[in-house]
């Protein structure tokens, strides 16, 4: 029987999300207009995300969170999953089998950053795009808020 180990990623991290996630309302979405990212060459079958985040308060939210959705094209990106950027409406919100994670974030007791970070997502091997969905309860903050990814396979040892 094979063991199997980590590959080292085949992307360092890389910021994919950061200025237009600032001052993003609460239970609105961001896809930042993002380019797709491309698994058509390395097949990598597993993704990490970090969340970062500037100060923000939320000692008086309950499960404060960000929902990511994974909106895939099958095609080589000309066609994507239908989706809508930078809504809040609930008939316009991707359905509920494109959410790959939820990140869950602490309230804290004030005003503070939040770090938080999600591994070993699969992912699919064409070409696709993340969208987030601020579930915090308030806005993120103005600047300082970033969405980075690397991606990453299983070798047989």
């Amino acid at each position: 029987m094979s063991d199997f180990k980590w590959k080292a990623p085949t992307v360092a991290l890389a910021n994919l999300l950061t200025t237009s996630l600032n001052s993003l309302a609460d239970n609105t979405t961001d896809d930042g207009g993002q380019t797709a990212i491309n698994n058509e060459t390395n097949l990598n079958t597993f993704m990490d995300l970090e969340l970062t985040l500037a100060s923000l308060d939320l000692s008086s939210q309950t499960n404060p969170s960000v929902w990511i959705y994974l909106i895939e094209s099958v095609d080589g990106g000309t066609d994507f999953d239908t989706y809508t950027d930078a809504t809040a409406t609930a008939g316009l919100m991707p359905p509920s089998d494109k959410l790959i994670a939820v990140i869950g974030l602490r309230p804290g007791s004030g005003a503070e950053a939040k770090t938080a970070v999600k591994s070993a997502i699969s992912i699919p091997p064409g070409q696709f795009k993340l969208l987030v969905r601020n579930k915090t309860g308030v806005a993120f903050a103005a600047s300082g808020n970033v969405l980075a990814y690397r991606l990453y396979n299983q070798q047989n040892a």
